[in-house]
């Protein structure tokens, strides 16, 4: 009765998120569902509009730049100038402090006098329009910022494998776990049953008490195991939820099952493998990047040419409330047009600097690449021989369950005919467990093998 009750509550978990959510998920919903709603790839994303800004932004220099002023200055003193003529300053009508005036100061003689020009109040107001017509690094810049998303969206596809890559191998994992549940929890009800038929046997003097102590241990592992490994299937589905970016509460159901483990050798083309992983892709628009800043920082030698108007008005008065009569004997229009042509001379020799530290970051990332393609022909040797190692220890231990299965039956059927010791029935039980245990892990071990064989293939994903 306790292995039945078991056996219904492990039914129950295993079916409970299909009770309540009808859609079940194959391995490809699995990976769409993540390529809409990962984390990681929502932060990638972003980093892509970003890039997008970056460009609009570089666009909006070469724009005309206008800006409006407007403004109002009171004047509570108004500042002294120093005027030097032959004349006097009454000439002129200038307001002078006569106070201020050397002794015996006449027309005719050179003389220095204090004046203050000005309004008690001053307003201004005017638009002034700035136009690149011509700069170097605008030009540089601006495919630089192209570059910039590109880069982005290069390294949001790298993200995707690596979604793909994860996802993949927590589907797996739930599979395996539901597995090896559904795998004990059969193997525990037929050590119950052999619990309670030894019991019966021992009670009506037909079995040792040694009997029903080892068959009890090892109800007792099981019993430990079966609970454990609930506890594990409940983790890992939360694992796959959270590299698929599903809320931990959302009922999660799979469709697929260990079937889906392709057993078949891939066929290996190593040739382009390289130019297919997003890491070079990555890789070489870095090197992009600095070859622009290169050309941008040389470009900066190049004198700049911007257009200039300005249009507006300005006004003077002693009163404030002048300043509110908008006509042209109170405000005055004025207007302008130039060129600006700025020329570099000298900066110390930075650019220099800069330009050297580019070309030496573009050699390094020669050299990452050069480190790619020893790491990728490296993956692919290895990913290649644990595929065929794993394919082969995934048959042999396929075998080692049907013959321990075997074994553990003929041990029970003769340990019931009075042939056998229960002790044989135990240590049969205990290597049939191990060999599905030893088989589900060389399962799992095959499917992630094919997963980072495709993956450094560079085939794992593709858009």
């Amino acid at each position: 009765m306790r292995g039945t009750f078991l056996l219904l509550l492990i039914a129950t978990i295993l079916l409970r998120a299909e009770a309540q959510e009808e859609t079940r998920f194959s391995l490809e919903d699995c990976i769409n569902y993540a390529l809409e709603n990962n984390e990681n790839l929502q932060i990638a994303k972003l980093e892509n509009d970003i890039a997008v800004t970056q460009i609009n932004e570089t666009l909006a220099r070469g724009l005309p730049q206008v800006d409006g002023t407007v403004g109002i200055t009171k004047n509570f003193k108004i500042q002294t100038s120093f005027i030097q003529d032959f004349i006097s300053p009454a000439v002129y009508g200038v307001l002078v402090d006569e106070s201020l005036l050397p002794d015996g100061a006449g027309p005719g003689e050179l003389q220095t006098f204090p004046a203050a020009f000005g309004t008690n109040y001053t307003g201004q107001a005017g638009i002034t329009a700035r136009q690149l017509l011509f700069d170097g690094s605008y030009f540089v810049g601006l495919k630089a910022a192209k570059t910039v998303k590109l880069l982005s969206q290069r390294q949001e596809n790298q993200t995707k494998v690596e979604i793909v890559e994860t996802v993949s191998k927590a589907y797996y994992l739930v599979l395996i776990t539901k597995e090896n549940l559904e795998f004990l929890g059969r193997n525990f009800a037929t050590i119950d049953t052999l619990l309670n038929e030894t019991n019966a046997m021992y009670e009506n003097g037909f079995a040792e008490k040694i009997d029903v102590s080892r068959i009890k241990i090892q109800h007792n592992n099981l019993r430990t195991n079966l609970k454990n490994n609930t506890e594990l299937l409940i983790t890992s589905m939360n694992i796959l939820k959270m590299q698929m970016g599903m809320p931990v509460e959302t009922p999660l159901t799979l469709s697929g099952d260990l079937s889906s483990v392709s057993l078949t050798p891939i066929e290996v083309n190593r040739e382009g493998a390289l130019q297919q992983r997003p890491e070079y892709a990555v890789l070489q628009t870095n090197k992009d990047l600095l070859g622009l800043n290169v050309k941008n920082f040389q470009s900066q030698y190049i004198p700049n040419l911007y257009a200039n108007y300005n249009f507006g008005w300005t006004s003077g008065t002693n009163s404030f409330g002048d300043l509110s009569n908008f006509d042209s004997q109170t405000w005055f229009r004025y207007s302008n047009l130039g060129v600006t042509l700025s020329i570099p001379i000298f900066d110390g020799l930075s650019k220099r600097s800069l330009i050297q530290r580019n070309r030496i970051q573009m050699m390094q990332v020669d050299q990452n690449i050069n480190q790619l393609r020893n790491n990728v022909n490296r993956e692919i040797l290895e990913s290649e021989i644990n595929v065929n190692n794993s394919i082969r220890t995934v048959e042999a231990e396929s075998e080692n369950v049907a013959l321990a299965e075997e074994v553990y039956d003929v041990s029970k059927i003769k340990y019931q005919e009075g042939l056998g010791s229960n002790l044989e029935v135990v240590q049969a039980n205990t290597e049939f467990k191990e060999a599905q245990t030893n088989y589900l892990n060389a399962l799992y071990e095959a499917a992630t093998a094919q997963i980072e064989l495709k993956k450094a293939l560079g085939i794992l994903y593709k858009n």
